[in-house]
């Protein structure tokens, strides 16, 4: 029993890519077969466990006997969204599976693939609305009432209640131009996401309203989309969004709306949505947005390769393309710089004005100290774009490191008076004037509201720590340093201010091991020379 409850456990926890196998599946008979299950059993879960899918893959590929690694091998294949696998190999899973939802999530994917109405509605039957997947229904039976009426369209849809997959059901079979009031009923909605402007600018063009074609797509989408590229190209046969979406996208789209729901309320876990986003591409291959999301989940697991592999998997024609070199940025900022380097090369020459390009571009600068350059590109991105609070704080942050600290605090002073509660500033602006041993008590002030609204930032921990440092105030310091270490166990800065606080207290011995672990973590080589020469001095 143990067994089974860790192989369904498996799907809420983790994923990983499986290779379709079409060996026959037989029973175990002897011992020594049941003693290889369990080393493959343990070795895929914790290759799984890891990330490491390529591993688990290669184990779970080997033709397989046991029913719990049958469904193992079911479940991975689920959530790697091989799901045509997933369903051929089902019906060698034992009865007591085939009473679970999850047994039935690569038949809807299959039917909804199809465009089988019927069979999609009978499978979500017999899920019962697990995860929601009651909410499909109403959908599919508007799609089929309004197909199978051959009426004249009436203007008897209710605009508070119904939703906007139902108006694009209605556009499959009633004059476009009768819609225009439902159209601009959703249009109104200020919180529409990403996702829901394509498909409504869709309309638009399609309906020839270039006005609010152009609205949606030059002020309403996010940045984050080249829109130039977008407003030239709609009518391509590549563009996902160009003609009238058919049933197979509706119901995509109300899939994908339902994963940004349940990631705002973390409702389910991550492989959960792994399943749902590859359950998307499954039915729409286009629809990069997910590709997009599946890739989030894999780099937040540590498994970069694979997110990777998904973020490849969307082509330069896409309208995401742009959005997936974004996200690759975030991946090979922490694998490989010389591969960072060479994709912010390529993105800076297609997009040279972009403005996350450029904050990306500045913040490799800045990691180089190129400070003087960082600014530059500060200065270009304000001329570009505009001021913003965030290109404000971080054109400061430059500043102050090219000894420009009276026009960065005046920056600094100007964004903490237009929001009070701008923490980052408030908490610069204090471990500044602490450093240069500055207005003290306004310093304290300062870092006391940004505290008042995070109070438990590591960060803002060890700022009010230096700051009743300066002041002298070292059994203080001491308390908020070691809250900072807890929170912060691997920053190399707040250890060794921890260490430099302990020396005040004559508890020098403590102050020389924090000094030790502190150039254990720091990387910068002037640095680690400075604590070393504490370390031979005091040791």
């Amino acid at each position: 029993m143990i067994k089974i409850i860790i192989s369904f456990i498996i799907i809420i926890l983790y994923g990983c890519n499986i290779s379709i196998n079409n060996s026959k599946i037989r029973k175990i008979n002897n011992n020594s077969e049941a003693s290889s299950y369990s080393a493959v059993y343990l070795t895929a879960n914790y290759s799984i466990s890891k990330g490491d899918v390529i591993t688990a893959s290669k184990i779970l590929n080997e033709e397989i006997n046991d029913p719990n690694l049958l469904k193992l091998k079911f479940i991975s294949n689920l959530v790697s969204g091989n799901f045509k696998y997933a369903d051929t190999m089902s019906e060698f899973l034992n009865p007591e599976f085939k009473t679970k939802p999850i047994f039935y999530l690569p038949k809807l994917a299959i039917s909804i693939k199809k465009n089988d109405v019927t069979k999609t509605i009978k499978v979500l039957n017999e899920l019962d609305n697990f995860q929601n997947f009651g909410q499909l229904k109403p959908l599919l039976n508007f799609w089929t009432s309004n197909r199978d009426d051959k009426n004249e369209f009436k203007v008897n849809y209710n605009l508070a209640k119904n939703s906007i997959y139902k108006f694009f059901i209605l556009e499959n079979f009633y004059n476009i131009n009768d819609l225009n009031s439902i159209a601009d009923h959703h249009y109104k909605n200020k919180d529409l996401t990403n996702l829901e402007l394509f498909f409504l600018a869709g309309y638009y063009y399609r309906q020839k309203n270039m006005k609010k074609f152009n609205l949606i797509i030059e002020d309403r989408l996010s940045n984050q989309f080249d829109k130039g590229f977008i407003l030239k190209n709609f009518s391509s046969l590549d563009n996902f969004f160009h003609k009238t979406p058919d049933l197979r996208k509706i119901i995509a789209f109300k899939i994908y709306n339902t994963v940004i729901e349940k990631k705002i309320s973390a409702e389910i876990s991550s492989s959960y949505l792994k399943v749902l986003l590859e359950m998307i591409v499954f039915i729409c291959p286009n629809m990069d947005i997910a590709k997009l999301g599946i890739a989030e989940i894999y780099h937040n697991e540590k498994s970069n390769e694979i997110a990777l592999k998904k973020l490849n998997l969307i082509s330069k024609k896409s309208y995401f393309y742009l959005a997936s070199n974004l996200k690759k940025f975030s991946i090979l900022k922490e694998k490989n710089n010389s591969e960072y380097k060479k994709l912010l090369d390529f993105t800076k020459n297609i997009w040279p004005d972009n403005k996350f390009i450029l904050i990306e571009e500045a913040s490799f600068h800045k990691s180089k100290k190129n400070y003087q350059q960082t600014i530059n590109i500060y200065d270009t991105i304000i001329s570009i774009h505009g001021k913003t609070d965030r290109i404000l704080f971080l054109y400061a942050a430059s500043l102050d490191k090219t000894d420009q600290w009276n026009k960065a605090k005046e920056i600094l002073l100007n964004l903490i008076e237009k929001n009070p509660e701008n923490t980052y500033a408030l908490n610069y602006l204090s471990y500044s004037l602490a450093l240069r041993n500055e207005e003290l008590n306004f310093s304290l002030r300062l870092i006391k509201k940004a505290l008042s609204i995070e109070p438990n930032n590591g960060y803002f921990l060890d700022t009010i720590g230096w700051v009743e440092y300066k002041r002298n105030n070292f059994e203080r310091s001491v308390f908020y340093l070691e809250k900072s270490v807890v929170l912060l166990p691997k920053s190399s800065e707040v250890i060794d201010h921890l260490g430099d606080c302990y020396l005040k207290l004559n508890r020098t011995t403590e102050a020389v091991y924090q000094w030790k672990k502190a150039i254990k973590l720091e990387k910068d080589i002037n640095i680690v020379n400075k604590i070393k020469k504490k370390i031979k001095k005091y040791e």
